[in-house]
């Protein structure tokens, strides 16, 4: 079975939830298949892999002949209960559309062995990260108690975890940076009580399951003085061309194609605006190769293609993407923040001189590729 081989299925959306130790991870799972089960979801369940194993009495710190064996055995055996659950799903009769809800993401692994030793363990095996990645819908990550809620921090409600505050915090913020690149990247902080905290996480999985409407609210700043060496050192960066086709009188449609680590994956996004303040009804689903190509051909002639490079790393608790256009407006850099509500506090990184220009239509992507920003930097 293909290592990806969910991910052209826009019909079963593939969600993992993930986030460092005492995070909320199990509540969230648990209000989740509650919440999804009362609104008409038929929705399937994969237990967290690592707890299974330790629990069994496999610990990563035994002696193991390879130092790479227990995360290698783990990503193993989690990608194939994952391929083996979601091919069961698929043999049910259910009228109910589905879901599938993974408690963690095999990309997690990175954070206790480091990107390179993960990469040899795929190629080991001939598996491809970015396939890996691109095989969830999205990424809910929660943020441990061990940053921003500490007294709430505890080791009793999980036997197999071990992690000091210190550690715990640490393990966080490698796990954020395993999943930077993917799209739909979605980090739950402790700025408020647990409750709301779970209610924010659950928001954001009803946006990735468009219930009802999926709105896409962010804020957009101008950096004036940015230099690559501004960037931190665990920054992702992809290649972004967009292509925007003619229009229908639903709003805006529009052709992505983003390279990570060399491998191209491909969206048609449709956008229609809303009546609020910088939210509009966004929806998108993954292509293939053929498709895209197919698509290319209504391409509106009254644009040109946007080329650009994409930052994507987390800054205090707020998951940031800096755009660098090439083509056109060379030069041009362009920091995005998505948010639950446009009136949340957005912290930027210290030093970043920038403009807000979220209520400007002048940089807004369809107007640049229309020319709004000919002659200027």
């Amino acid at each position: 079975m293909d290592s990806a081989s969910f991910r052209y299925d826009p019909n079963f959306p593939v969600i993992a939830i993930t986030g460092g130790p005492c995070a909320g991870k199990s509540t969230l799972m648990a209000h989740a298949r509650q919440w999804l089960e009362d609104h008409g979801f038929k929705v399937v369940i994969m237990p967290e892999v690592a707890t299974e194993l330790i629990s069994a009495g496999f610990s990563p710190f035994d002696d193991w002949l390879d130092p790479l064996a227990f995360q290698e055995h783990l990503v193993l055996y989690s990608l194939e209960r994952e391929n083996r659950y979601y091919e069961m799903a698929k043999a049910l009769h259910s009228e109910k559309p589905m879901v599938f809800l993974c408690d963690r993401g095999l990309l997690d692994s990175i954070a206790y062995i480091g990107r390179n030793a993960y990469l040899r363990v795929l190629e080991r095996h001939g598996y491809d990260l970015h396939e890996l990645r691109e095989r969830y819908s999205a990424i809910i990550h929660m943020v441990t108690a061990a940053n921003g809620a500490e007294k709430y921090y505890t080791l009793a409600n999980n036997t197999a975890r071990s992690e000091t505050p210190e550690q715990a915090k640490a393990l966080d913020k490698r796990t954020q940076e395993a999943w930077f690149g993917h799209q739909h990247l979605f980090v739950v902080d402790n700025s408020t009580g647990f409750e709301q905290k779970i209610q924010r996480a659950l928001s954001a999985l009803v946006r990735v399951l468009s219930m009802p409407e999926p709105l896409e609210t962010e804020r957009k700043f101008l950096v004036l003085n940015f230099t690559l060496d501004m960037l931190p050192q665990e920054a992702v960066s992809i290649d972004i061309e967009q292509n925007y086709l003619v229009g229908s009188d639903k709003g805006e449609r529009r052709l992505r194609k983003r390279t990570l680590d060399g491998t191209s994956s491909y969206y048609l996004t449709e956008k229609t605006p809303t009546n609020l303040r910088a939210t509009r009804i966004e929806r998108e689903r993954q292509i293939s190769r053929r498709e895209y190509e197919m698509l290319l051909a209504e391409h509106d002639p009254a644009t040109t293609i946007i080329r650009k490079k994409r930052y994507s790393f987390v800054c205090n608790g707020r998951h940031i993407e800096l755009d660098v256009y090439s083509n056109p407006c060379q030069g041009l850099v362009i920091l995005e923040v998505e948010l639950q509500d446009i009136a949340e506090n957005v912290s930027l990184p210290q030093g970043w001189l920038v403009q807000e220009v979220t209520d400007d239509s002048k940089y807004k992507n369809r107007s640049i590729a229309e020319g709004s920003l000919d002659g200027q930097k």
